[in-house]
């Protein structure tokens, strides 16, 4: 392979990558009222700096939130961003490793982008770890891994395999659970034709 080749793959290999960080791709004070979605014998309540949140040990939430991931999945794999937009709330926004801020606009953008690129999925996965609880606001880790056939700028198609471990924030709003940030992320690296790529190249 030429250098200018070498070079080409690795611009393609870095856009790629970015789009996977972006698109694996959320705060009002509660209310004093406001009420969990699971009792009290459900939850285990932490306080860190004056700060109390609460665990959900129960189903309510986080069945919820897996439905969400089911409607959001759905609508990935039928590339239709109207539909995955309408499933984050109007001040979505993510927060990149560099503390850049991103608002829905910005991701609605990079999120035709990325689908732009994309011929099919092949699968997606998320995995939601503890879920804790402040007034309308639910968090936690998520594990994230898509396979899909995509498109370089050279018009190639490859198999990309690409995941991350992010920090997600779901809204209860009047329409249900929908998603209002996106940050802590960590990568977990990118296979390209089942060949690790390093997002440092």
């Amino acid at each position: 392979m030429t250098r200018f080749k070498e070079e080409t793959m690795k611009r393609s290999i870095l856009l790629v990558f970015a789009l996977a960080l972006t698109c694996l791709s959320l705060v009002a004070p509660p209310s004093a009222n406001a009420q969990s979605d699971v009792s009290q014998d459900k939850t285990k309540v932490k306080v860190k700096n004056s700060r109390a949140t609460e665990r959900d040990k129960s189903k309510p939430v986080r069945k919820a939130i897996e439905d969400w991931y089911v409607r959001n999945m759905d609508a990935f794999k039928a590339k239709d961003v109207t539909a995955i937009m309408a499933l984050r709330t109007d001040d979505f926004h993510t927060i990149t490793p560099d503390g850049k801020v991103n608002t829905r606009a910005d991701m609605q953008a990079r999120t035709a982008s990325f689908l732009d690129t994309i011929d099919h999925f092949i699968s997606q996965d998320n995995q939601i770890g503890t879920i804790e609880l402040e007034g309308d606001l639910a968090s936690a880790d998520v594990t994230q891994k898509t396979v899909r056939m995509q498109r370089f700028p050279d018009g190639t198609l490859h198999k990309v395999e690409a995941g991350a471990v992010q920090r997600e924030t779901w809204r209860k709003t009047a329409e249900g659970w929908k998603l209002y940030r996106v940050d802590n992320i960590r990568d977990s690296g990118v296979l390209v034709d089942d060949k690790r790529v390093s997002s440092k190249q």
